[in-house]
């Protein structure tokens, strides 16, 4: 390997493109307080952090990659470790019946995630029936409306 440094992208076509494209939209008259200026400002730093990227080195690349990789392995072993505490264990399952009763029920609850998860809902075991709803839950004393004017 050489010790030079690649060139660097010529990114003057894409400011000036911002550039012009801020110009016509700007309400502030150039302050920066307009959503047009914001906006554009934020653009240009995704463009300059992007290119940035993708002019590392390969190695550095598979150097972040081994450090997220490595980051998540040790927050796998957190998650290990949180699932097996007793306490959090039932402060978790005092929160799912709590949220279970202000779903309306086990049957509500199972209707509700199992539409998000595309089914069952995770942790219910596919031979094991939801009881229905033995709640008492005072009547509705809505009248439906009628069809007939009154006369």
């Amino acid at each position: 390997m050489s010790g030079e440094e690649p060139a660097g992208v010529d990114l003057s076509g894409v400011h000036q493109a911002l550039d012009s494209l801020k110009a016509q939209l700007c309400r502030c008259q150039h302050q920066g307080t307009c959503l047009a200026c914001k906006g554009f400002e934020v653009v240009r730093q995704q463009v300059q952090v992007v290119v940035a990227a993708a002019s590392q080195p390969v190695l550095m690349q598979v150097a972040q990659e081994v450090a997220v990789n490595d980051l998540m392995s040790q927050l796998g072993g957190l998650q290990e470790k949180l699932a097996e505490d007793p306490q959090l264990q039932e402060l978790m399952a005092r929160l799912f019946e709590r949220v279970q009763d202000d779903l309306g029920g086990a049957e509500n609850m199972q209707r509700m995630f199992g539409s998000i998860f595309g089914g069952q809902f995770p942790g219910t075991p596919d031979d094991h029936d939801v009881p229905p709803d033995d709640r008492n839950i005072p009547p509705d004393d809505r009248k439906p409306p009628s069809d007939k004017s009154a006369a």
